[in-house]
């Protein structure tokens, strides 16, 4: 039996280092929650006491030193109450009760230190020290029992069942223990060290029960404020929408863009970004740009209504951002169409003739270059018309000057109807017109020019009095075979309109420089009008030669 004991006692020893090593490493797991930390420390302080009581009544230091039974008596009773206290000022911390205050451990810890100081040197009695020893400790031991179980009904489920068990262990514990002390003072310094385990068990399940809980707050705090973010994007008076950039899928829009897009905001995502727009060039102008700075403000695009695939202007600005884990394209829109077509209107009425509603000079120098430069990358030729009306002042004279506009606008109408659609008309002023003639070759821009002529030769005006007014037109042609030159190709047009003029009118001339050569020295020798208009009453003139260099 003694061998048991011996061997019991071992074990307690051994497993209070073994608890001191569990309560520190909870410590550690509890490091960022400062009030139940806090506990744990008055735990592994009382412990300690434990310690230091459980070794004083070891036999090997109560024999083979030469301390004296009364001081062992002393501090194993100091010990007992240090524990004492520590245990309850845990339990207190959490019970979150203040009975513990400075008041009452003060009387505890006077009556614990008068009663040592009496029963240990005044009137010696070993066993009322042990007594009082074991009911200081069986106070913390049940206040911190009471603890753990107000503990273990706060943690999950899982934690309960580790608690039942860790305090059936200690049941088990005490039953041993007073089986093996059965015949002796009464002692539970062997026991007291088991507390530590469920508290233990109830720190990491606590800590757990932190994390899940701030986990279910973390993610109702994720789902309010996303929420609150589709509500304000919802509610926002501008067309929102979210798309991804890997497949180009929709991921969101608010309300105002599923109204302005025709879509229906659950469907959204059977929709693709690129298919809202019109123009591919100014899709593919808008993502270049994006690309570049990862944000666009105030870019002009065209889209289409999905109810009915009407065309539109937009303003859109965009930037690039993370959505649901995903790299998207958060755009917000502003309808432009009423302003784009007031600036339409306003650059229609800028680059036409208000008379012809033909392109006038300006939108002539700002547009051919580019369609020059078009016709050169492509290695195509062009060629230029000149037309001029005969005998036009005799028109004014005769009919007026209302009907010689009525005339104008024949010859406008006449060559639109009769050229391609990428064919450039326009008016120079006065009765001339140029034309910029696409993938045309001298040959081809021959017949288109004779074409043309014999249309016009056909178009009959009225003036108010039903009198019908016949109309004429000379047309010189030239092509960019010899040269690309604009302004020389102007220029050699013009000499070819008068060529035709000096041809006898109503017919068509090419660039023929000897010709031109021969006029103009006839001319000079004369020194009279230019016989192109030496059956005119009053000399006409080119608007051609006011057209210099900065038209290129």
């Amino acid at each position: 039996m003694t061998e048991f004991i011996a061997l019991y006692q071992d074990s307690s020893f051994m497993m209070f280092f073994i608890s001191l090593l569990m309560g520190s490493c909870a410590v550690c797991l509890t490091r960022r929650l400062t009030d139940f930390r806090g506990i744990l420390l008055y735990f592994l302080g009382g412990l300690a006491c434990l310690l230091a009581d459980f070794t004083l009544h070891n036999p090997y230091v109560l024999h083979e030193s030469d301390l004296s039974y009364n001081f062992v008596a002393f501090v194993n009773m100091m010990a007992a109450l240090l524990a004492s206290i520590a245990l309850i000022n845990s339990a207190s911390l959490l019970l979150n009760r203040f009975w513990a205050n400075k008041v009452m451990l003060t009387l505890y810890i006077t009556v614990g230190l008068c009663t040592g100081i009496y029963y240990c040197f005044i009137q010696y009695n070993p066993d009322v020290c042990l007594n009082i020893s074991a009911l200081m400790l069986m106070l913390g031991v049940f206040l911190t029992f009471f603890a753990g179980c107000v503990l273990a009904y706060k943690m999950p489920y899982s934690g309960q069942i580790l608690f039942v068990v860790s305090t059936l262990f200690l049941l088990s514990k005490i039953i041993v223990s007073v089986y093996f002390t059965q015949n002796e003072t009464l002692n539970f310094n062997t026991l007291n060290w088991l507390w530590i385990y469920p508290l233990c068990i109830g720190a990491v399940c606590l800590k757990l029960q932190q994390f899940k809980e701030d986990l279910t707050v973390s993610l109702n705090k994720i789902d309010r404020l996303n929420m609150q973010t589709n509500n304000m994007i919802d509610s926002s008076p501008f067309p929102i929408l979210i798309a991804k950039i890997t497949g180009d899928k929709l991921l969101f829009i608010n309300n105002k863009a599923a109204e302005l897009f025709g879509i229906v905001k659950q469907e959204a995502g059977f929709y693709k970004l690129k298919n809202l727009f019109v123009d591919e060039r100014n899709r593919a102008d808008f993502f270049s740009e994006l690309e570049k700075s990862h944000e666009v403000n105030n870019f002009d695009i065209m889209v289409y209504d999905m109810v009915n695939s009407t065309p539109f202007w937009l303003s859109a600005s965009a930037k690039t951002i993370e959505f649901n884990n995903e790299i998207a394209i958060y755009m917000a829109f502003q309808d432009i169409t009423v302003r784009k077509q007031r600036e339409t209107k306003l650059q229609s009425q800028a680059d036409k003739d208000p008379l012809t509603m033909t392109w006038n000079r300006r939108y002539f120098a700002k547009y051919v270059p580019q369609k020059i430069k078009e016709s050169l990358q492509k290695s195509k030729n062009f060629s230029l018309l000149m037309i001029d009306a005969d005998h036009f002042k005799n028109v004014n004279d005769t009919f007026g000057h209302k009907n010689g506009d009525k005339v104008l606008i024949a010859i406008a109408e006449t060559c639109k109807h009769s050229l391609r659609e990428n064919d450039v008309v326009a008016r120079f002023g006065g009765e001339e017109f140029v034309i910029f003639l696409n993938d045309t070759d001298s040959a081809s821009a021959a017949k288109v020019a004779e074409r043309l002529r014999q249309n016009i030769e056909e178009a009959v005006v009225y003036d108010d009095s039903e009198r019908e007014i016949q109309f004429t037109v000379s047309i010189g042609y030239v092509s960019s075979e010899k040269t690309a030159s604009l302004e020389i190709l102007l220029r050699q047009a013009d000499d070819a309109m008068y060529l035709a003029k000096n041809m006898g009118r109503n017919r068509i001339s090419g660039y023929d420089e000897q010709k031109i050569k021969e006029l103009n020295v006839k001319k000079e020798a004369t020194n009279t009008v230019h016989p192109v208009f030496q059956n005119e009453d009053g000399e006409e003139f080119s608007l051609i030669d006011s057209y210099g260099n900065d038209i290129l």
